[in-house]
């Protein structure tokens, strides 16, 4: 588990984390628009904002012909009514989940037999 809450927001234009003060964040643009992913003090002016996010970090790198790795970590938080946001990078993977289901999370995640971390 990351330390600090995060927020996901919608941004029409561009706008990058700053490196040096971010342990985790991502920028993607799909065609359409930016999401923003980032820690909650940082997150920019914008119409659309889901603040109180924590961030789990699987345990990487991870190799690229893993297979079911996010697709367990989904599925047991799935099968708890935990929704969740997820982001792959190059090294590993990341669920984000609203502090409001994280006891639960956490408990089901334990529950199934990984090693969870707060």
């Amino acid at each position: 588990m990351l330390s600090g809450a995060f927020s996901i927001c919608r941004l029409s234009g561009r706008v990058d984390l700053p490196r040096e003060a971010v342990p985790f964040g991502a920028v993607i643009f799909d065609g359409r628009a930016y999401t923003w992913v980032g820690p909650q003090e940082l997150t920019p002016e914008a119409s659309n904002v889901q603040s109180g996010y924590r961030a789990l970090e699987v345990e990487g790198p991870l190799e690229f012909n893993l297979t079911g790795v996010l697709a367990g970590l989904s599925g047991v938080l799935s099968e708890a009514g935990v929704p969740i946001f997820a982001i792959s990078t190059y090294n590993t993977d990341y669920i984000l989940l609203h502090t409001r289901h994280l006891q639960k999370a956490v408990r089901a995640l334990r529950d199934k037999g990984y090693n969870v971390v707060t």
